[in-house]
């Protein structure tokens, strides 16, 4: 029992010790539901308020504290969030290697039922078998993996509907998402987008950046060789460089090639990748303006495109450990309020991981949480477990460790009669 005890004080201390980081030069108030936040985020591993009130142990009506909770997130302002990012920040900054790999998505939450929400939209359902467009909000994330671990630390992520009033285009917030990338790294770095950042705009703006990219592109652009398509130019290639590598859970053998190709409308020149073997239909067409010089320089570049893959994992354990698009909260604000806190958990949750051979609470976490296998290549699962599994033997909630403030008596005047 002492061990349970000592795990859950540590834990308990740790999650204070992150909050009151990211909340220094903040207002009280803030500071305090912040810590609120990411305990009950840590305890209660939902989104929704009711299960983060419960999970505060509070010894109050549980309907107090959920209203207490929802004013705070109604009334959380820019000025405020934008503090807590900037110290966010900085605590995450020496997890990056000397050039980072950011990695950039758009995804969806459905709200297949939902009628009260704050301008809903219509979204493409990815995680529905027949792709069924359903009510839901479109989400933009950049994240940037760390250098030991290679764990996603996410750095922008936004809910946003093309129903707001407020809303331009959804390479706005592609735009936003690197200029906070940009903002957050300052030093050269390279930027992974999928085939869906295959935009002219998009590309002239990474390339003014100055930093290295690799995008997926649709096989069905054309190039100034010879007037031919990435597609037709693929089925000439044999692909004589070969490489391992994992996809959809299995190693795999893949040939790669590369040739160097010219955009039609900036003239400027990258180099075209094209990987075979991952399908039998397609071969998977990359476009970088790394300079290709070698078999290493192109395995390279393929090996930056399938991190890739870790943004998808992560927004899957948002959804899955922390019921994500089951958020209850009615506007856009509160949602992305909301989707800050998990947000900074989920960074504090990759800290710890990329700490893992000086932080022995890392160890005594994955041991809690019980998983099946020992070595994974993105513990968010096992961390969000392993968490809760540690305090659910608590038997207070964070308030305990909160230092409370003693004032001086009011010296007030008095007159002798």
């Amino acid at each position: 029992m002492n061990n349970f005890t000592t795990n859950t004080y540590e834990m308990k201390r740790e999650i204070e010790k992150f909050s009151k980081k990211v909340t220094n030069n903040t207002d009280k108030v803030t500071s305090k539901f912040v810590i609120d936040m990411q305990y009950g985020l840590s305890k209660g591993k939902s989104c929704l308020i009711s299960e983060i009130s419960r999970a505060l142990d509070e010894k109050i009506n549980l309907k107090n504290t959920i209203e207490r909770l929802c004013d705070n997130l109604a009334r959380l302002t820019d000025n405020q969030k934008n503090i807590i990012k900037n110290n966010y920040y900085k605590e995450i900054n020496k997890y990056f290697s000397e050039e980072p790999v950011a990695i950039f998505d758009d995804s969806d939450i459905s709200k297949r039922y939902g009628k009260k929400f704050e301008d809903l939209d219509r979204v493409v359902d990815a995680s529905s078998s027949n792709k069924e467009t359903v009510n839901g909000y479109h989400v933009c994330e950049a994240v940037i993996l760390g250098k030991n671990e290679k764990q996603p630390f996410s750095v922008y992520s936004e809910i946003y509907s093309c129903k707001s009033k407020d809303f331009v285009s959804m390479n706005n917030y592609t735009i936003e998402s690197i200029d906070t990338v940009i903002k957050v790294l300052n030093k050269k770095w390279n930027m992974v987008f999928d085939r869906g950042y295959d935009d002219n705009k998009i590309i002239d703006y990474v390339d003014k950046a100055k930093n290295y990219f690799v995008i997926r592109i649709n096989d069905k652009r054309n190039f100034l060789f010879k007037k031919k398509n990435a597609y037709q130019e693929a089925l000439k290639r044999k692909g004589k460089v070969k490489m391992e590598l994992w996809f959809e859970s299995e190693k795999k053998e893949v040939s790669l090639s590369h040739t160097r190709v010219t955009l039609p409308y900036n003239k400027k020149d990258y180099e075209l990748v094209f990987v075979y073997g991952l399908s039998e239909e397609r071969p998977l067409i990359l476009l970088t303006n790394r300079s290709i010089h070698s078999k290493e320089d192109v395995i390279k570049v393929v090996r930056l495109y399938f991190y890739r893959w870790r943004v998808e994992e992560y927004f899957r354990s948002k959804k899955q450990e922390y019921d994500f698009e089951n958020m209850r909260v009615r506007t856009l604000k509160a949602m992305n309020n909301l989707n800050l806190m998990l947000m900074l958990h989920m960074g504090h949750m990759a800290m710890l991981i990329e700490d893992m051979d000086k932080k022995l609470l890392t160890i005594k976490i994955l041991e809690a949480s019980k998983s099946l296998k020992r070595k994974v290549l993105v513990w968010f699962y096992q961390m969000a477990r392993g968490i809760k599994e540690i305090l659910k033997n608590a038997k207070t909630g964070v308030k305990a460790l909160e230092k409370i403030e003693t004032r001086e008596k009011t010296k007030q005047l008095h007159f002798k009669l």
